[in-house]
């Protein structure tokens, strides 16, 4: 159903797409899948706008990063440094 739906927005040829939790509920193949169809969107100049709670798979693709805690912006920066830094991750989210 995720990749219908992706697909089904990428019809309109949008600039810009928001996608809330793609891999929830999937099996990690398709996680992986679904996560190769937003790197290849990146990769085509499409913005995307990635919700997700699988941090680990969501900084693997993503130039910034942004984390809530209770509502309140924790961290709004590049990603890389919550990709490589294992120290801020664990503080930031717990991982």
């Amino acid at each position: 159903m995720q990749m219908v739906a992706i697909a089904r927005v990428l019809l309109g040829a949008p600039g810009l797409v928001l996608l809330d939790e793609p891999s929830q509920g999937l099996a990690p193949r398709l996680v992986q899948d679904v996560m190769r169809v937003v790197r290849r969107l990146k990769d085509e100049g499409v913005a995307v706008l990635l919700v997700e709670q699988n941090v680990e798979t969501a900084l693997e693709i993503s130039d910034r990063a942004y984390v809530l805690d209770r509502g309140v912006v924790a961290y709004a920066g590049e990603a890389a440094p919550l990709r490589e830094d294992a120290g801020l991750r664990r503080s930031l989210l717990g991982t």
